[in-house]
């Protein structure tokens, strides 16, 4: 018996391109602090607990539990889209690969093609769709993110132009839903 075919028309209507979420926070200075106190926390775990005083663990555990909350609140979930494929080889044609002199492709560009140096801004800021942001805001970001949270951006912005679209599997799911079949 076969599969009874699928309506083509109706999941074109229902087409989306892929999108990718990236969760950048924006209060980097917040690290340090944990690390410190994660050291500190560690140093009160080896020492002897005196009897009388405590070790003061429980305050360092909860200093670094605030910071943790912090660090949530100010974290971004950045939301990127696909562009288009003729968006996408138009953005790529305004960002050629340089040349040297002998006319060859310099190092930086060879491996995808663009100019390296100016792709990459570009690429993001066509692909962010949340938050929406003014020319003000992208400059404010781009001063106040490191090349890591940068580099993360880059990533889902060429992942979801360039990378298939498959069914994701969750083996988390498949196992909980395994051992409730049961029940």
């Amino acid at each position: 018996m076969t599969e009874p075919s699928k309506d083509f028309r109706a999941l074109l209507a229902g087409a989306k391109l892929p999108e990718a979420t990236v969760s950048i926070c924006l209060r980097g200075d917040l690290v340090a602090d944990h690390e410190a106190a994660e050291r500190e926390l560690e140093r009160a775990q080896r020492n002897t607990i005196n009897s009388l005083e405590g070790s003061g663990a429980g305050d360092i555990a909860d200093r670094i539990a605030a910071l943790e909350e912090q660090m949530r609140e100010h974290t971004y979930e950045f939301r990127l889209r696909a562009l288009p494929r003729a968006k996408w080889h138009e953005l790529v044609g305004q960002h050629p690969p340089r040349r040297d002199e002998a006319g060859d492709v310099v190092e930086a560009d060879r491996f995808i093609l663009v100019n390296v140096e100016t792709f990459w801004d570009a690429i993001i800021r066509a692909c962010v769709v949340d938050p929406e942001l003014s020319e003000d805001d992208w400059r404010q970001l781009e001063a106040s993110l490191t090349d890591h949270a940068f580099q993360e951006l880059c990533d889902a912005a060429w992942g979801v132009n360039r990378r298939g679209v498959s069914i994701p599997f969750s083996r988390a799911a498949s196992q909980m839903r395994s051992g409730s079949a049961g029940e």
